[in-house]
Parts: C-alpha cells; sequence; structure tokens
C-alpha cells in the first residue's frame, strides 16, 4: 500500500499521510449511491488533503463530505501517528482557543483541527525550504555576576517548557511559547529531601524531565544526591515536590563512585539512567531506575576501563547507547580513539560494539536517533553510523572551524553549531545516499547567520549549550563577560509574502557582510 504521490509530504516524515488508494480526483461521481455508508467507506481512504480538493468537486460531493463521522474518522486516524500528535500538542500550547471541543457542530472542530495541522505541516515546511523564522533573544540572570564568565549553562525542553540549571544550582523554567519571564521553580517542603535545614538549598547540577516528572542530581553538603519530582500542577513558577531520592556519593569522605560529570543522567518515558565513575579503577558504572515504580532494574555494573572513559550516552526504547574514548597517553589532552557500545536496556547484554576511526581529537561529538549515531569533532567529518551493523553509511566535511554541537533532528536533519553561534542545517537523508553523498551542494541545506547581538560593542562570543527539535533551534550565547542569552529561532513563524521574504534576504546579507 504506497502513499499517494500527489500527498505533500512533510521533511521531518509523512505526517499527514494515511494509506490513500487513489486521487480524489479520479473518483467518479456514479461511485456515490444514496447510501451514506458505502459513500463514506470510500471517502474514508482520501487523507485531509484530498479530502479538502474532493468538497471544490461539486455540490454532491461537499454534502457527501460534510459528514461528522467522516472528518472524526481521519481526525482519530492521523492522531495515532506520533508526529501528528506531537504536532497537535504544540498547537494546543501555542494557542488553546484553537482546539476547543464545542457542544453543538462538532463536525466543525475535527475539520478545523485536520486543516489547521495541514496547513502547519504546509507552513514549516516552506518555512524550513526557505529559512523563514523568526528569532528572539532574553537574557539569562545569574547570580552572584563572578558566576557569569564562561561558566556551563545545562537546559533542556519539551513541547511545553525550556528548563535551564545556573551555575548557582537554582532550576529555572520559561513557557516555550511564551519565553519572556524567567521564573525559578521552588522546592515544595517535604520529609521525603534529606535536608535539616530547608533554607539549604540542593546545588543542582543536572536535570532531566518528561512530562511532570523531574530527575536531577544536586549536592546537598558533602552528599551528591539523585532526586525525582514531581511538578505539582502548571503554574508558574514552577513547584516541585520530592517523591523519591537516592545518595549516589559523598564527597567528604572516600565514595565508591564518582558522578561528577553535568550529564550524568538520561530519562525517558519510565525509565531513568545514571552513568558514573568507579574511584578504584576508573571503570564506569551504569544504574537504570523505573521512575513510575521507584524500582531499580539493576545498580552499578560496570564496564571495564580499558574500554575507555564515558564521553556521552543516550538511551531509546530497549537500547542504551554508550560513546567512550580511549587516551593512550593520560597526560595528553588528544582522544586515541573512539568506541560505540550498544547494549540491551533491560539486561545490560552487549549487543554490539564497534571502533570508530576518530583519532587524535579533543572532543568528539556524538547523537542518536532511531538506529543510526551521528560523530564529528573539529579534526574530523561528520558521519553517519548505521547502530544495527556498524558500518559508516555517509560521511562530509562540516566546513572547518570549531565544532561546538550536532544534533539530530526527527530524523531528517543534521544540525550543527560552531563556538560562534553559526547553525548549519544537513540533510541526513542525503548524506546516506549512494547518489547524492558525495554533492556538497545537496548536503548543506542552509547557514542561518549567528543572532543578532543585543550589545553593541563585544570583543568575542561564545556558545554555551544547543537544544534544537521540528520546531524551534534554541541557543546560548555569550558575549565577553556579559550576561548570557537564550535565543529562539522559532520556524512556526508566519509564512511571508515575497515582499518581506526579500527585505529579509537584504538584512540577512547587511549583516553578513559586516
Amino acid at each position: 500500500m504506497d502513499v499517494n504521490a500527489n500527498t505533500t509530504i512533510w521533511p521531518f516524515g509523512i505526517l499527514n499521510s494515511h494509506v490513500v488508494y487513489g486521487n480524489a480526483c479520479n473518483l467518479r461521481i456514479s461511485f456515490f449511491t444514496d447510501n451514506p455508508k458505502i459513500t463514506n467507506a470510500i471517502l474514508g481512504y482520501l487523507d485531509c488533503r484530498s479530502l479538502r480538493i474532493a468538497e471544490n468537486v461539486c455540490l454532491k460531493w461537499k454534502k457527501a463530505i460534510y459528514d461528522e463521522h467522516l472528518w472524526e474518522e481521519v481526525y482519530r486516524r492521523n492522531m495515532q501517528l506520533p508526529d501528528w500528535k506531537k504536532l497537535e500538542q504544540v498547537l494546543k500550547l501555542r494557542n488553546p482557543d484553537l482546539f476547543l471541543f464545542p457542544s453543538e457542530l462538532e463536525i466543525n472542530h475535527y475539520k478545523e483541527a485536520c486543516c489547521h495541522i495541514e496547513d502547519t505541516i504546509k507552513k514549516l515546511e516552506r518555512n524550513w525550504a526557505r529559512g523563514i523564522y523568526t528569532s528572539s533573544n532574553y537574557p539569562i540572570e545569574l547570580t552572584p555576576p563572578k558566576k557569569r564568565t564562561n561558566e556551563h549553562i545545562y537546559f533542556s525542553m519539551n513541547e511545553s517548557l525550556i528548563v535551564s540549571v545556573s551555575p548557582t544550582g537554582r532550576i529555572s523554567t520559561r513557557n516555550r511559547w511564551a519565553p519572556e519571564e524567567e521564573h525559578i521553580a521552588h522546592l515544595l517542603p517535604n520529609k521525603n529531601i534529606p535536608i535539616d535545614n530547608f533554607d539549604l538549598h540542593p546545588m543542582i547540577e543536572s536535570v532531566q524531565f518528561n512530562g511532570d516528572t523531574f530527575a536531577a542530581v544536586g549536592l546537598v553538603g558533602t552528599r551528591k544526591i539523585l532526586f525525582l519530582f514531581n511538578a505539582t500542577g502548571h503554574s508558574e513558577p514552577l513547584l516541585l515536590r520530592c517523591s523519591a531520592w537516592r545518595g549516589i556519593e559523598n564527597t567528604a569522605a572516600d565514595s565508591l563512585y564518582n558522578f561528577n560529570q553535568k550529564n550524568c543522567i538520561r530519562l525517558k518515558d519510565d525509565v531513568l539512567v545514571l552513568c558514573g565513575k568507579k574511584q578504584a579503577d576508573s571503570s564506569t558504572v551504569v544504574s537504570v531506575m523505573n521512575t513510575r515504580t521507584k524500582q531499580s532494574l539493576y545498580q552499578n555494573l560496570e564496564i571495564p576501563s580499558r574500554v575507555g572513559q564515558l564521553s556521552d550516552f543516550t538511551l531509546d526504547h530497549w537500547r542504551i547507547i554508550l560513546f567512550f574514548g580511549r587516551k593512550e597517553n593520560p597526560r595528553l589532552k588528544q582522544v586515541d580513539r573512539y568506541l560505540l557500545q550498544i547494549r540491551d536496556l533491560a539486561s545490560f547484554t552487549l549487543l554490539k560494539s564497534f571502533v570508530l576511526p576518530v583519532t587524535r581529537s579533543r572532543v568528539c561529538h556524538f547523537d542518536y536517533s532511531n538506529g543510526f549515531a551521528v560523530t564529528g569533532s573539529d579534526d574530523s567529518p561528520i558521519r553517519i553510523w548505521n547502530v544495527a551493523n556498524g558500518t559508516c553509511d555517509g560521511d562530509f566535511s562540516h566546513g572547518g572551524g570549531s565544532l561546538f554541537a550536532l544534533k539530530i533532528i526527527a530524523d531528517r536533519l543534521i544540525i550543527t553549531s560552531d563556538y560562534q553561534g553559526i547553525i548549519k542545517l544537513w540533510n541526513l537523508k542525503a548524506a546516506t545516499d549512494l547518489a547524492t553523498r558525495n554533492n556538497p551542494s545537496s548536503l548543506l541545506l542552509r547557514t542561518l547567520d549567528s543572532p543578532p547581538s543585543p550589545y553593541t560593542k563585544f570583543r568575542k562570543v561564545k556558545t554555551l549549550a544547543l537544544q534544537a527539535d521540528e520546531f524551534q533551534v534554541a541557543l546560548i550565547l555569550q558575549h565577553d563577560a556579559k550576561p548570557p542569552q537564550l535565543y529562539l529561532v522559532d520556524f512556526l513563524a508566519n509564512v511571508l509574502n515575497d515582499g518581506e521574504l526579500e527585505k529579509k534576504t537584504r538584512q540577512v546579507r547587511k549583516r553578513r557582510q559586516l
């Protein structure tokens, strides 16, 4: 069963498509009988776009398509697709009034919801292809001021929130679709929190969140603790109540394990993965917990140090992907080799392991999505790895210079950023296709200039963090020692007409010349 060739395909996947057996224009009027069940059965094979075309053919078709059960079936059928469901959730957060179910004329809701999502798909497709977006910047206030210079700021985002952890250990949140105000999350007094004096705020080092569940690693006195918080309500500021905790290290004593990494936790669905290092022999230890039942699947399973030091890790629904770097000479900053391990999430059994041809590189960046791992560094090309068979399916040069971060977006794009905040969009499918992967023009889709600075005078700009998805790219930049700025590049912007697009193009060219 194939998708109709005329169906609009969004660049991040087939969002608006259902199985289509024929174009609406090829249907014959004789197919429509007086039996509405047969009519709905025929029209039920069409997707939203084909139904919108078909209702303009004649009055009889328009009347037949104006059916409550037909549009309800189209709506519910498309909601089974994960990307459609995610897009609807984002649109609800941006404008909740668009998806209110009325008590009467419910057909209007289902039809308007389908059409609105369909139009948004077209908007996203055009905006990504033509580089149409809106950008805005917001200051991140840090106290005390001496903490501002070159301090790492960890942040993450989901469909509704942007959560950041400042160097002072405070969790702050922003509404992703109305990010003007920054709110400090409050930890509600709870006997489950191991703090004698509640005025002593935990020094949070990293945080991961999924829905209303927040997992954080924080320092309380001399103890490093893994917290599980539940967000109570959706008020601002966010209220976090501790539901479980576990001590993982005591910095004042000789601990067995060390968790100095800023990113030592990963959270996906109901699974939390914690990675650290054993003090005795520098081997990597991995623990997995179910955040819903608060039960550990296993604790402190070791990977020997001869494999290397853990650089990064991630997980999907049933696998843990671990990225190691090994130094032959501990005195040198360069890493001599990198290795990728794939292990079963439930049993921690080693499924696949292979060495990457990246040699003598200080930092190698890594990301993973849906069976593909992407690596890249300053002195090596970006490589796409097929995790199933351990082969390199494509590689390309990122244009030289410093590489700060890379991200896979919706299994279709690769986003790279340098230390000056210049973002490049790469076609992941073209990079793995034998016919196009050697053609640079087909790989690089677009270069987004560094966001304009709010400061008139500065000498150096540095990228502190990057997050991105299908709708937005979020950057944290710092100009000299000034307060860092959060930059949001929004691809859900309104479509520009030709005159506005030409004006925006001239502004970009002028900024590049300057």
